[in-house]
């Protein structure tokens, strides 16, 4: 009896340490910052967008299928843009645990449209990003602040 009681705590302990990623393969991510706050001068100031990102396995960047996608939302086209990951050091990749992190990186110059209202005054847009993984999954969708570019 004393066999089953010793066997019966083991199993339990051995599956008790077994641990498994909760964390959805799907990436997901969320809004820090974005620079410039209001307003920028094309050819004068700089784009920076931060955001957090979880994914539960890990299958993010080091190829040129997990991309950051950048929706210029002005018109009823909304233009998007395709970045390429920034590198991840590969030592840190692990299926099991996932990875969590911080991207900040630069979606480019926009420039104000070409007619003369927006020429004069300025154009008011702002971002819609999303990432995809290797696996092809979307992340959700996260919004800048609206800013306003001037020439």
């Amino acid at each position: 009896m004393k066999r089953y009681g010793i066997a019966l705590l083991l199993g339990c302990i051995i599956i008790s340490s077994c641990t498994k990623n909760m964390v959805s393969k799907i990436p997901r991510i969320s809004f820090v910052a974005f620079i410039p706050k209001d307003s920028m001068i094309v050819n004068i100031d700089t784009t920076w967008l931060e955001f957090k990102l979880t994914d539960g396995d890990g299958d993010i960047g080091n190829d040129t299928i997990s991309v950051i996608h950048v929706k210029d939302i002005r018109t009823d086209t909304m233009s998007e843009t395709t970045f390429p990951f920034p590198d991840i050091d590969a030592t840190v990749e692990d299926p099991k645990k996932g990875l969590t992190g911080v991207c900040i990186f630069s979606p480019g110059m926009p420039a104000p449209r070409a007619d003369a209202n927006h020429q004069a005054n300025g154009d008011t847009l702002y971002y819609e990003v999303y990432i995809t993984d290797r696996a092809h999954n979307e992340s959700n969708h996260i919004v800048t602040n609206k800013f306003v570019v001037r020439n």
